[in-house]
């Protein structure tokens, strides 16, 4: 009982997580993102307006960010009944590696501006650049993880998992239509480039159906998608015997 309890609230942590990196993105202005060939004047007159505003979106953004990790042991812990423990620990391992790039690039963000008085407009470009790119790019520690979790829910026998099989083939296809996305260092426009339809629109799409289809069995305290067997044994049959007259 207490390790269900734990587990609902543990499972807050993924809608906590998406929720606040969107509340943060869209107050800075961010969705759409602004397009790579974005420089110089006007890159500084970019960050020159409601300078403040975005800084403080991205401090929520980071907030949000740090929570994937305990939203991925929410996963560990509810994936346990299947007794698969190698690929779980994988799961789990990688979904906490991916944290550092799901936070860490709004850190970068944040400091895009933080010379902007000095006109310094290579530093706000590089910080510019590689925060955008580290948003979008760096997708292989969730593709990983994904296909980790897919697999331990279709290789399942106990039927004690909170997940349907068919959250499995989600989790293929999220991990597949994020893979576009590590592409972006090639292209500066088109549908490849970190503001295109397969780097931006699509995986970002994808990542929130995600976490739709992952936590609300958690918070719900689904506790398995199969009815649990009887409690009490068939009763065995003895053969009648006939006393003897």
């Amino acid at each position: 009982m207490d390790d269900d309890r734990g587990l609902r609230i543990l499972g807050w942590a993924g809608p906590l997580s998406i929720l606040l990196v969107l509340v943060g993105w869209l107050s800075a202005g961010f969705f759409p993102p602004p397009p790579p060939s974005l420089a110089g004047e006007e890159l500084l007159r970019f960050w020159g307006t409601d300078t403040t505003l975005k800084q403080l979106s991205m401090v929520i953004c980071v907030w949000g960010g740090v929570l994937y990790a305990p939203a991925s042991l929410a996963v560990f812990v509810a994936l346990r009944r299947s007794g698969d423990l190698a690929l779980n620990l994988g799961q789990a391992c990688i979904g906490v590696l991916g944290t550092v790039f799901f936070s860490l690039n709004f850190v970068l963000l944040s400091l895009v501006p933080y010379r902007l008085e000095n006109g310094d407009s290579g530093y706000s470009q590089l910080l510019h650049d590689v925060g955008f790119t580290m948003t979008f790019m760096p997708v292989a520690p969730f593709t990983v993880q994904y296909l980790l979790i897919a697999a331990i829910i279709l290789r399942d026998r106990s039927g004690r998992l909170p997940y349907p099989r068919w959250v499995a083939y989600v989790n293929i296809w999220v991990a597949l239509l994020l893979v576009p996305a590590t592409f972006i260092p090639l292209f500066h426009s088109g549908p490849l480039a970190w503001n295109g339809m397969f780097s931006f629109w699509v995986p970002v799409a994808v990542f929130v159906g995600w976490f739709v289809v992952m936590f609300p069995p958690l918070v719900a305290g689904r506790r398995s998608t199969t009815p649990a067997p009887s409690a009490t044994p068939p009763r065995a049959t003895t053969p009648s015997t006939t006393a003897p007259s």
